[in-house]
């Protein structure tokens, strides 16, 4: 099958998974690798059993668990979640980073090319050769 995708929604939108960390965040597993991610996957998708949450009454309905995780619009909610906690934490670290940078950026190298340096050496190179003449 491949890489497979696994989406934790938040706390307030679906129960956490029992296998999962609490939060919400998107998980991979690439099922091709080996045969012991094929059996995590088998328990990942039978945890907890489905014959376990069609046995609740309060699973059906238009409140129950079987329309709210079945719900398309409840898979979009989840990823734009996740995008956009994601981008938050891109761009604290982006900026953190600019912030270490920028004294350093703007600050003078002791090996910066200097016009005035440039022309002191050429003539105390010009002094050195005439001297040696």
């Amino acid at each position: 099958m491949g890489k497979i995708f696994i989406i934790q929604p938040d706390e307030k939108s679906s129960a956490p998974h029992p296998l999962l960390p609490p939060g919400s965040d998107i998980y991979s597993l690439d099922s091709t690798s080996c045969a012991f991610t094929r059996r995590a996957l088998r328990v990942f998708l039978n945890s907890p059993h489905p014959l376990e949450i069609l046995s609740v009454p309060t699973a059906y309905g238009s409140g129950g668990t079987i329309l709210r995780d079945h719900d398309s619009s409840n898979y979009l909610k989840a990823v734009n979640n996740i995008i956009r906690q994601r981008t938050k934490l891109l761009v604290r670290r982006v900026r953190k980073q600019r912030n270490l940078i920028w004294p350093l950026l703007a600050s003078q190298s002791p090996h910066a090319w200097s016009h005035e340096r440039d022309i002191e050496d050429r003539g105390i190179l010009r002094k050195e050769i005439m001297s040696s003449v």
